[in-house]
């Protein structure tokens, strides 16, 4: 199994949000690592796979399963 680290919720998510099932949605970005960045509020993967040297080009990303907004850690900040 990889790895994974929760990310920082920065804005809850509404409660007018579209939830959808984490299992439907696909990760805004993959690597070609080992590490799984997950959503810190439902779970869900938003960055998957990512190496050591792979970097995002957000600061911050909405999860699309829940709506909440999470933060990149800086090490992973393009």
């Amino acid at each position: 199994m990889m790895p994974t680290m929760s990310l920082k919720v920065t804005r809850p998510p509404s409660s007018a949000a579209d939830h959808r099932p984490p299992e439907l949605v696909k990760p805004l970005f993959r690597g070609n690592g080992d590490t799984d960045y997950l959503c810190g509020n439902c779970g869900s993967v938003m960055a998957a796979g990512l190496g050591p040297t792979q970097r995002v080009i957000v600061d911050a990303a909405v999860c699309s399963a829940c709506g909440a907004e999470n933060e990149f850690p800086a090490h992973l900040r393009a």
